[in-house]
Parts: structure tokens; sequence; C-alpha cells
């Protein structure tokens, strides 16, 4: 059997790049990688775990984390940001529209699955279709998107540190 993914319009999801309002439009910085994160934010999704690594992350990178969505976890992941003290390097741009969510996937530089929960992850196929690296979790359908060492790395479910690992492999070298 060979696994066959939901279809991604190509049309809209492609590597291209954003406009320049979208960083305006979210306040985003345009001086340093950006991580993004699309998706519901509910505690399934294992954001704080995200969250986690990018405090080890900006320990030793310049980097700028994005949060894309909305859900039962909101408030909780802001708070948990704050009290990391890493508020000031994570945008939480809420639920957005179709036109911001294509923006968005573009102006990621590296894509962040954390959920253990997927089936199918439609955000991280956009992101990949939008021509970006991705660091997934090795549950469920994601090692069959995302191919450890080709197009990103898989890191084991709910380790924050080999994930601000990966993260820093990528953000500290263009190439890849």
């Amino acid at each position: 059997l060979i696994p066959i993914s939901n279809g991604i319009d190509l049309l809209r999801f492609r590597p291209i790049a954003p406009k320049k309002s979208i960083y305006d439009t979210f306040q985003l910085p345009t001086d340093m990688p950006i991580v993004s994160y699309i998706g519901r934010l509910d505690r399934e999704k294992h954001v704080h775990i995200l969250l986690h690594a990018a405090k080890s992350v900006l320990k030793h990178h310049k980097a700028h984390f994005l949060i894309v969505g909305d859900g039962n976890a909101t408030e909780s992941l802001e708070d948990f940001a704050q009290a990391l003290g890493i508020a000031d390097s994570v945008t939480f741009a809420g639920r957005v529209s179709d036109d911001d969510l294509e923006q968005l996937h573009r102006v990621g530089d590296i894509f962040v699955m954390p959920s253990p929960a997927e089936l199918q992850s439609l955000a991280l196929l956009e992101s990949m279709a939008s021509g970006k690296p991705a660091i997934a979790v090795g549950a469920g359908a994601l090692p069959e998107l995302c191919r450890d060492g080709k197009n990103g790395f898989i890191v084991p479910v709910d380790n924050a540190r080999v994930m601000s690992e990966s993260i820093s492999m990528l953000v500290g070298d263009e190439k890849l």
C-alpha cells in the first residue's frame, strides 16, 4: 500500500515571496528567521513543547516564533510564553483569513508541527508546498509527510531538547 495525502492547491501554496504588508499587519520582524506553527491551539496539539524549544533556541540564535490559530489553550499558551520570558519573541496571530494564511506560510522560514494527534496535517502539507523545511514529531502520518533529513526533521514526541536542536540547526544554516 502507498499512502496518498490530501491534495493541496499548489496555486495558493507555493514557494514565492510574501507580500511585504503581511509583516506590518502582524508586526513581524524582517531581520531574523521566523519559525511558525499553524493549527488549532488545543492542549492535544502540544504547542507548549514548541514554546519550551523556543526558549532554548533563543538562548543561542536570533529568531521569532509565529503561532497562528485559535483554540481552548490560546490564553494559557500566551501566559506560558510570558512565564518563559519569551513573549517578545512570539507572535500569537489568532485565527486568520485564507489570504493571510497563504502569506503567513510564506513568511515562516521553518515550520514546526509538535502535535502527535495528526491524522493528516494539512498545515504541514501547505507549509511544505510553500517551500519550507519542516520539523514534525514522529507520530501519526507525520513521518510519511516529513522525511527525516530530506525535507525536514522528525523528532520524538514531547522532546523539547531535540526539537530545539533541530530548529537551531535550520536557523543556523541557511543552506539547510
